[in-house]
């Protein structure tokens, strides 16, 4: 009977040494309780002046024009 708890215990050890390295780093410190309406992670890094001159100019090539084809 000894030789079945000595199992036992190996195995319960090596089981939570699994549960415990299956949480990865990038997931340590997330939020886990959330507030409606207000956003709890990062702020994101300030653009630079050449960063939104680039932007602007991409978006202004998307706008369009409205086509219509005259329905039935």
């Amino acid at each position: 009977m000894n030789g079945g708890r000595a199992i036992a215990v190996v195995g319960a050890v090596l089981a939570s040494a699994l549960l415990l390295s299956a949480c990865r780093a990038e997931e340590q410190g997330r939020v886990l309780r959330y507030q409606k309406g207000v956003y709890l992670g990062k702020t994101d890094p300030a653009l630079g002046r050449d960063q939104v001159d680039k932007l602007r100019l991409h978006m202004s090539g998307q706008g369009g024009h409205a086509v219509f084809s005259g329905g039935a």
